[in-house]
């Protein structure tokens, strides 16, 4: 019996809400991210509602994110087998060790809403981000979803899902995610063309998911 028609719907949701999560993230949160410690504490302070937006943000977004990553790897495993499964591994691993990189933001907003000195709260999430554990995911996190978003982009590329400049759209937005992040920081330029830009490949990729017939997206049973 083949796949019901539907069955590709949950994974092209999940491919547009992990990256358009981020974007939004991006846009609402309170400091950017080469601020110090200091000035990450006053832009929280200064701005609870965003922070607090940010934080369950964060919370609700990250499952789409692993399966925004599991999707992408599904959709191209039939015709590019090899560096799908590659892509998923390091982008689902790198999105695995960065899921604790939201918990300075949550401590820090506990803390401001607690009303403890700003000083205070920024030695204690200073040394939380500086701790090993915390740096390695971090620097895990930056490097393998940089690497596992190109790889899965030249997947679905080779497996013909999308066109090839729908993949260095993909594979491109990240490096520039990172520029404009601690480069040259700029807000705007992260949500057009980094988070936006992965956003909108990953939205076109999802549109050719709900176009792919029902073989094409799932295996038939096998005959016993």
């Amino acid at each position: 019996m083949p796949c019901p028609a539907t069955c590709d719907g949950p994974g092209a949701v999940c491919l547009i809400l992990g990256p358009f999560g981020v974007t939004v993230i991006r846009a609402v949160m309170p400091y950017w991210t080469d601020d110090t410690t200091a000035e990450m504490v006053a832009g929280m302070a200064a701005s609870p509602g965003r922070a607090a937006v940010m934080s369950w943000l964060s919370v609700v977004v990250t499952p789409f994110l692993f399966l925004s990553a599991l999707a992408m790897g599904f959709v191209a495993r039939r015709r590019a087998p090899l560096i799908a499964t590659w892509g998923v591994a390091v982008l689902f691993g790198a999105y695995s060790l960065g899921s604790g990189a939201g918990a300075p933001d949550i401590l820090v907003e506990a803390l401001v809403k607690r009303g403890d000195d700003q000083a205070s709260i920024a030695a204690d999430a200073a040394l939380l981000m500086d701790a090993p554990a915390m740096l390695t995911g971090a620097m895990t996190f930056v490097i393998g979803h940089l690497v596992g978003m190109v790889l899965v982009a030249i997947a679905v590329v080779r497996a013909r899902v999308v066109a090839w400049w729908v993949g260095a759209l993909i594979a491109v937005a990240q490096p520039i995610h990172v520029v404009s992040a601690v480069v040259v920081p700029n807000r705007l330029l992260d949500v057009v063309l980094g988070w936006g830009a992965t956003t909108l490949g990953y939205a076109i990729v999802a549109l050719a998911v709900l176009r792919t017939s029902d073989d094409e997206w799932d295996l038939p049973p096998v005959k016993r």
